[in-house]
């Protein structure tokens, strides 16, 4: 029994440091957020190790999944830059062999740099969605609370041909709540209109509250609310940008392309809201310098082969295929099937989000 547990344990996936994967992973996202120099350390010895052991694509998820929750509307230039340099690292892998690539200071400064780009960026509280009583999905709810009149960007993006009327009710009511200002109100009526569709949804099999085909290139569904909103927030960032209230024009097309690629709709919808409603506020509205010390940047950077050489000095990984899979599922349990889960409203919030922009 002794030598079966010995071998179960050397049989285990690990990383070229020795670790398990989601041992690797867990310590990288823990150093991330964290501001002292020996994490900062911590965070370039992780990454160097992850990135080497064919776990890149859990490397860059996890520094996404950080840029949407903690980093966001405190500094949007950092997802230009990031769509930017994950495409360089792409393109390095395309064209070297793995092993070759780790061993490429061009892809070993590309990564450091991602990490110490992130780190340095500043942060901000993850906000907190408002609740949706069940009680305002009821018939004739939103007839008895819609106050707003139409305004000219709904008038541009709602179509009677595909377009449910209660989309347009509760399309004025969040156009509304973003000339106001009002993050908690905006959120809400995007929450509210994505939790109808679900309903209705439920209801009819195949309905939806618009049929509209609004769908960019290589989205798979062409109606759906998602689309809706994001049409109807193009439309009232172009009237914002009339008025020099915000100039935020690269970040904000790159929110949008990413919320039709990435799997963080949620945050994403929370970050183009915010910036509709709280940057024409700023005494400068538009996106602050992305690196606040250069040269302490520069520095920073110059220092990243090192870390690479000291996990590089170890062998290549063994069990790849079983390391691939630990790496994608960072070491979780198996996923319960949602039909034994009790679906929560949230789920179906973010169910709903999935559904209509999977990719092909």
């Amino acid at each position: 029994m002794f030598n079966l547990a010995v071998k179960q344990e050397e049989e285990k996936p690990r990383t070229r440091c020795g670790y398990e994967p989601h041992e690797s992973v867990r310590a990288f996202e823990r150093a991330l957020g964290q501001s002292d120099l020996v994490s900062t350390g911590r965070a370039l010895h992780f990454a160097a190790d992850i990135a080497t052991s064919g776990g890149i694509d859990t490397l860059v998820k996890s520094i996404w999944d950080y840029s949407f929750s903690h980093i966001g509307i405190a500094s949007p230039r950092i997802f230009v830059y990031l769509k930017k340099r994950i495409q360089e690292i792409q393109e390095i892998l395309k064209r070297l062999p793995d092993e070759e690539a780790y061993k490429s200071e061009e892809f070993q400064v590309r990564i450091g740099e991602l990490v110490l780009v992130v780190r340095d960026a500043p942060t901000r509280t993850v906000v907190s969605w408002p609740k949706v009583g069940t009680e305002t999905h009821l018939d004739g709810w939103i007839r008895a609370v819609i106050a707003s009149p139409q305004t000219a960007a709904l008038n541009k993006v709602w179509r009677p041909e595909g377009d449910s009327p209660v989309l347009r009710s509760a399309g004025a009511e969040l156009c509304k709540a973003i000339a106001d200002g009002s993050l908690e109100k905006a959120l809400f009526w995007i929450r509210w209109l994505f939790e109808e569709e679900v309903k209705i949804k439920k209801e009819v099999k195949g309905a939806s509250l618009s049929t509209y085909d609004r769908a960019p290139p290589g989205c798979k569904h062409k109606g759906g609310v998602g689309l809706f909103i994001l049409a109807l927030y193009k439309e009232i960032y172009r009237e914002l940008v009339g008025k020099q209230l915000v100039r935020m024009n690269e970040e904000f097309m790159c929110l949008l392309e990413l919320f039709t690629q990435a799997g963080a709709r949620k945050q994403i919808l929370t970050i183009l809201t915010q910036i509709l409603c709280e940057v024409p506020k700023w005494k400068i509205p538009a996106a602050p310098p992305l690196i606040r010390d250069p040269v302490a940047m520069s520095q920073a950077v110059r220092q990243v082969p090192k870390f690479f050489r000291e996990v590089m000095a170890y062998d290549p990984p063994n069990h790849i295929p079983a390391l691939m899979k630990a790496f994608k599922t960072r070491g979780k349990p198996p996923v319960v099937p949602k039909a034994k889960q009790a679906e929560t409203k949230m789920d179906a919030f973010d169910k709903a989000l999935e559904d209509y922009f999977a990719r092909q």
